[in-house]
């Protein structure tokens, strides 16, 4: 247990550090970047209209998709989100009707308001084609490129 208080401790310090106030504020920020381009879609619909924080829960349901398949089909052009039921759920649990996505990961890596952008960008495009094997590879290559511009850092 006292790993567990260790730990804490020092996320507790951490959080205490100018540089991660302005790190939360990037990740609010490329949040609220890929909400806007959700919501200028005819796509799909962001539950209640956009995100304060640094997630939010898509409809997807006017893609023709339901989330585990959005879910799926995402993960090959590797981008991830989860499968998430929206209000009102119809489909259940193990389908959804909705995804969620978050902007930790995306930000601690570095992407900019522009990447998050492009992120979203290249979601919508993925769902407008599901089925067409030369956009589903335009988009993992464009994903693979964000990544390379920002690689993981490992030290």
């Amino acid at each position: 247990m006292d790993h567990v208080i260790a730990g804490k401790a020092i996320a507790l310090g951490e959080d205490l550090q100018p540089e991660f106030k302005v790190y939360a504020q990037h990740i609010i920020d490329n949040a609220k970047a890929m909400a806007k381009v959700f919501n200028d879609s005819d796509l799909v619909r962001v539950i209640s209209g956009g995100t304060d924080n640094h997630l939010m829960t898509i409809d997807v349901t006017k893609s023709g998709l339901n989330g585990r398949q959005v879910q799926d089909l995402l993960d090959t052009v590797y981008i991830t989100v989860n499968k998430e039921a929206i209000p009102n759920e119809t489909l259940g649990a193990f389908k959804t009707s909705g995804i969620r996505l978050g902007t930790p990961a995306i930000t601690t890596r570095g992407f900019d308001e522009a990447d998050a952008t492009k992120v979203a960008e290249l979601i919508l495009q993925a769902l407008q084609a599901p089925t067409d094997q030369a956009n589903l590879d335009d988009v993992k290559q464009q994903a693979m490129a964000l990544t390379a511009k920002h690689p993981i850092d490992v030290d």
